[in-house]
């Protein structure tokens, strides 16, 4: 079991990373990272931790199908309300999974507060520390461009020695970058650059903004 978390965890970081897009700021080149979502690999992996009752998983299943088909529908406040009840009546890991899927649509829909405190409440659910530690990241996504610098310095600090170690690190860089201290942005990116355990998309976009910091490679 601890080898398929160990693999789970290599590739929801892998997907995090793939999936996270970065835009150049309008002032001096610095980047936003926009909020993704994972919830299919996490599904995969943790439902597996544990043995659910077959007609509750159904259940709860079913209702986190007709949310996502609402969304695909483009109906957003049918599929968050859906998901909002699975959030407070779900059983075992639906709470947390439904949680993630109207995080995302609160902030596609520019709710960025309900957003961020959704993930703040996913962050404290009995749920395996690795996914505690995901939603935490989340909500750091969301406030790294604009948040209060204090507060997400905080959360990134928070992060540093979770298996998201990597991606709290470029968030970290992110917020340096927004204070214009280019010297220690390039610093945090030069860690990632130089770290053999980083992921290879976040390499290479680090890379990329440690020349933006000014660094060299």
């Amino acid at each position: 079991m601890a080898d398929t978390g160990d693999q789970l965890l290599r590739e929801v970081e892998e997907d995090l990373q793939r999936e996270q897009w970065l835009r150049l700021w309008k002032t001096y080149g610095r980047y936003v990272v926009s909020v993704v979502t994972l919830v299919i690999v996490i599904v995969a992996g943790y439902t597996g931790y544990k043995e659910y009752s077959e007609s509750q998983l159904a259940d709860d299943g079913f209702m986190f199908w007709q949310a996502d088909r609402e969304a695909l529908l483009g109906n957003p406040d049918n599929a968050a309300a859906i998901f909002d009840g699975l959030v407070k009546d779900g059983d075992e890991g639906y709470p947390y999974l439904a949680g993630l899927r109207e995080a995302q649509i609160l902030a596609n829909g520019g709710n960025l507060d309900e957003a961020v405190a959704l993930y703040d409440t996913l962050a404290g659910m009995s749920v395996d520390q690795r996914y505690r530690d995901l939603a935490a990241l989340y909500a750091v996504i969301l406030l790294v461009d604009g948040g209060d610098p204090a507060n997400v310095s905080s959360r990134i600090g928070a992060l540093l020695d979770s298996a998201w170690r990597h991606s709290a690190l470029e968030m970290r860089g992110l917020l340096e970058l927004r204070a214009g201290d280019t010297e220690a942005a390039a610093a945090t990116f030069a860690e990632i650059v130089t770290d053999l355990n980083t992921p290879t998309t976040l390499r290479n976009r680090a890379a990329e903004l440690l020349v933006i910091a000014g660094g060299a490679l």
